[in-house]
């Protein structure tokens, strides 16, 4: 078998890295958008329940959104000597503004219209952030041969999802409060979100033509395996299983926190204007993730991957703990927390998927098969799934239960006491919980490559 080293560069240039990084800000705002916004738009300015609305977007992005991730990776994987993984990019680009228009175009009509609506519409927007997710990851771990190289790519993909960030959790945010928050506001945003995702999603197509691949393995057998035996061998690999599980912990807290946070800025930091105060904090979020990405890069250089993955996964976790037991502190202090978290953020986000990179190229070397397509499907609809799951469907059902009245929000009046003790727990004590549980896991049980 040809080596690696004999057919790629010994370093993926600088401009490879930048141009197929740029990708990564379409996946955030596919990812972050919705998943901030549109269960705060559906409770507070339509109207509906949050146990209904987080049912109505979690059946499609759980249940098909898993499907599509599967589907399309094994697919991905099958054809890939025929049309090029980087051509799924363009599948994507050219219906994400339908996509992004199609979940807030809620017409009014009767509940169970409007839950139809967002369940068919949702259904259509994972079927398109499927088709560029699973390839754009599975690509990134075909790159390069070298561990250190893997993590510096991801550090690339971090730091252009910090922009990502800005765009969704902060400029979406804001430009809704701009406009004055009710449908037709969120119609322009997303429709703009949209079309922002065609032109980065072509740019990363257009760059991805550049790379050259690690070579394939002789008697490589993805083509002729099936989708089922492709979904058997990842699971039965140790390594991707303890990843895998991980992340499970880890996407759900997250999707948790983001779906709350619009909540816990409204209510529990009572902030006048919400929207625009999360944007402030979101664009400080933005910020730190770009710059905290490359220096998380030069951490794991010098203590190991495993070690600077359970640094960040662990302060996040005591970051947002600490900022639920002091909201009402001034606002200095939220930025600063908004900072902290971030920065945190950016280093579990960019370490974890390093782990994964070097978890295919392991089962490429040990087992003779190019896997990435169905390992990066797996790990997608598990991003996908647990940020649904735990940012609509628990999200939902907790405030919910915990007495949160949409009526009286749509209305502007004040939730009780145990709404507001319900909004403090999703946010921040339930999140920060989890997230040290993640990073026991990887501590325990994961073990880095060593450099040949």
């Amino acid at each position: 078998m040809t080596t690696a080293a004999a057919v790629q560069p010994a370093r993926i240039a600088t401009s490879i890295k930048a141009g197929y990084g740029i990708g990564q800000i379409a996946g955030q705002l596919f990812r972050d958008t919705p998943s901030l916004l549109l269960l705060f738009f559906l409770t507070n300015v339509m109207g509906i329940s949050p146990a209904l609305a987080g049912t109505a977007i979690f059946i499609p992005k759980v249940v098909l959104g898993a499907l599509f991730d599967l589907g399309i990776g094994a697919m991905s994987d099958k054809l890939a000597g025929r049309f090029p993984r980087r051509n799924w990019f363009v599948v994507a680009a050219l219906a994400s503004p339908v996509a992004m228009l199609g979940i807030f175009a809620v017409p009014h009509a009767s509940a169970g219209f409007q839950v139809a609506w967002v369940m068919v519409t949702f259904s259509f927007y994972m079927a398109v952030y499927s088709s560029f997710s699973v390839p754009y990851l599975a690509m990134l771990a075909e790159m390069t041969s070298n561990p250190r190289e893997r993590t510096e790519l991801m550090g690339w993909k971090h730091s252009f999802g910090g922009i990502g960030l800005l765009l969704s959790s902060s400029v979406a945010p804001m430009a809704v409060s701009a406009l004055g928050t009710d449908q037709r506001a969120h119609m322009i945003v997303m429709g703009t979100v949209g079309v922002s995702c065609l032109i980065f999603m072509l740019i990363a197509w257009r760059v991805a033509g550049r790379i050259v691949p690690v070579p394939k393995v002789a008697g490589d057998r993805a083509a002729e395996r099936s989708a089922l035996a492709g979904l058997a061998s990842a699971f039965a690999d140790r390594r991707f299983v303890i990843l895998s599980l991980s992340a499970v912990v880890m996407t759900i807290s997250a999707g948790i926190g983001y779906a709350s946070f619009p909540f816990f800025v409204k209510y529990s930091m009572a902030r006048a204007e919400p929207l625009h105060d999360l944007g402030i904090m979101a664009a400080i979020m933005g910020v730190a993730v770009i710059f905290g990405s490359p220096l998380w890069v030069m951490v794991a250089g010098r203590i190991g991957k495993v070690p600077a993955y359970v640094l960040a996964a662990a302060g996040h976790g005591l970051v947002v703990f600490v900022w639920g037991l002091v909201p009402r502190a001034p606002v200095e202090v939220a930025y600063l927390l908004s900072a902290l978290l971030a920065v945190c953020n950016a280093g579990w986000g960019t370490i974890v998927l390093s782990l994964l990179s070097d978890c295919i190229a392991q089962a490429r070397d040990e087992f003779g098969e190019n896997r990435a397509g169905s390992y990066s499907a797996i790990w997608s609809a598990i991003e996908k799934a647990g940020i649904a799951l735990g940012g609509t469907l628990i999200v939902g059902v907790l405030l919910s239960w915990f007495g949160f009245d949409s009526a009286a929000a749509k209305a502007g009046l004040p939730q009780s006491a145990s709404a507001m003790f319900g909004i403090l727990f999703c946010y921040s004590f339930l999140p920060g919980v989890a997230k040290v549980v993640a990073a026991g896991m990887i501590w325990k049980f994961v073990r880095e490559p060593r450099l040949s």
